[in-house]
């Protein structure tokens, strides 16, 4: 699973290699007699690259939702596998294949690292909704403090957007009490 900002990538949409890495910045000074003083001056992160396939009826409509977050260049957080980043995404491109088939690639710019803008309550919100998914019952209270969760993670508009941390937190919270609704 990737998460970035609203959008989680799932199935044939999670890549099989996501590339990132960079350099530091260096400051050489050369000095008389062929001796070199280098001053080290901080990470230089390259940007974070990925493609994958958007599936499902829902392709077009989250391929939006990314087309708006290239459009809107805020910051937003982007977590898998224990990364961790404030990204901003630079480019988006995709080839609409079909209504429920859109490949994709996409690249971040990375703001700061070990900070996913945003997206820090991810792991206690997955962690919910796999305790509501694992057993907790159809109990109301239950369902209730799951759509709590997602109120208070600030993503209530996108719980309606499907492939979204939101969608996927009431989607678990409500199936209890509805249905599989996911």
């Amino acid at each position: 699973m990737i998460a970035l900002g609203p959008v989680v990538f799932s199935g044939f949409e999670v890549p099989e290699r996501v590339s990132l890495g960079g350099k530091q910045l260096l400051a050489v000074h050369r000095l008389v007699g062929g001796g070199r003083v280098v001053d080290a001056m901080g990470a230089d992160d390259a940007d974070v690259r990925w493609s994958g396939i958007l599936t499902g009826p829902d392709a077009p409509e989250r391929l939006r939702v990314l087309e708006g977050l290239r459009r809107g260049g805020e910051a937003i957080g982007l977590a898998w596998s224990g990364y961790r980043y404030t990204v901003v995404v630079r480019a988006l491109e995709a080839r609409v294949m079909g209504p429920n088939w859109v490949p994709y690639r996409i690249t971040c710019a990375v703001l700061t690292e070990g900070d996913a803008g945003g997206l820090e309550a991810l792991p206690e919100v997955a962690s919910l909704a796999e305790a509501i998914g694992l057993g907790a019952g159809p109990d109301l209270a239950g369902t209730l403090a799951a759509a709590g969760a997602a109120l208070v993670s600030g993503r209530l508009a996108d719980a309606g957007v499907a492939g979204t941390v939101a969608r996927l937190v009431a989607a678990r919270a409500f199936s209890g009490v509805y249905g599989n609704i996911s």
